[in-house]
């Protein structure tokens, strides 16, 4: 479902990410660890085509695009089209329209970006906000909502684009604890239920639960990965090791 090869990134005169590799099945949950600054949200937000690599290529449910340059062509500004259809995408912060309502939130992009029709739309948006749990919160507005409800509809909004895999980037770490286990209750809901899933965040009892695979990332590398019972109980890398004797005493 997700090949990634020899991803490059640079911000200037820094490197990000130092030609990381990564294969991943149709279904799993693959739970990205490690320091803040070590590149996870980097290459979350280059699989999204949000962050063009330097080089290196993506391939998302057989759609493949090439780092390194702008789209030269219609075919490729096409493929890079097709990508991000492929790889939904939820923020730590939200990022719902604000004039909108939680309904217009959910049915409107696939009628906008897909061409879905409006019935089909306002169908699975009703769907999918009973999935969440916010059937009863559709005609309030983004202000209106808690935090962890937000988020919720953030989720709801890119499932409504049926992509073949959800990537989230830390989306609970704005949220209070209460908040944040309404959030991962609809994420372990879509891990059991098989959506491939690639997941950043600092909730290692998510990571522990739900995650076929466990990358750690260190500098832009991928440092160490492993099924979570292998990298929580005998981790090979030492600073895998003290990123996790970190973190428990945290």
């Amino acid at each position: 479902m997700i090949v990634v090869e020899n991803l490059v990134k640079s911000y200037n005169e820094t490197r990000v990410l130092h030609g990381v590799q990564h294969e991943q099945k149709r279904g799993e949950a693959v739970v990205l660890i490690g320091p803040s600054g070590c590149g996870k949200s980097t290459f979350l937000r280059c699989l999204n085509l949000l962050e063009t690599a330097d080089s290196g290529r993506i391939t998302i449910g057989g759609v493949t695009v090439d780092g390194g340059h702008a789209p030269r062509n219609r075919q490729e500004r096409e493929q890079q089209r097709q990508l991000r259809l492929q790889a939904g995408m939820v923020f730590q912060s939200f990022n719902l329209f604000p004039h909108l309502t939680v309904f217009e939130n959910v049915a409107r992009p696939p009628v906008v970006v897909k061409g879905v029709s409006i019935e089909e739309a306002e169908t699975e948006a009703r769907l999918l906000l009973a999935k969440v749990g916010l059937e009863n919160k559709a005609s309030a507005y983004p202000a209106q909502l808690s935090g962890g409800q937000q988020q919720r509809v953030a989720i709801a909004r890119a499932l409504a684009m049926k992509p073949m895999v959800m990537l989230f980037d830390e989306p609970t770490s704005a949220l209070d604890p209460e908040l944040r286990n309404e959030v991962l209750r609809v994420m372990r809901q879509l891990a059991e239920e098989g959506m491939t899933m690639i997941v950043v965040t600092h909730e290692m009892q998510f990571a522990r639960d739900m995650a076929d695979s466990v990358l750690f990332f260190e500098g832009g590398r991928v440092a160490e990965c492993g099924p979570p019972e292998q990298i929580f109980s005998d981790p090979k890398n030492e600073r895998t090791r003290e990123f996790l004797r970190r973190t428990s005493t945290q």
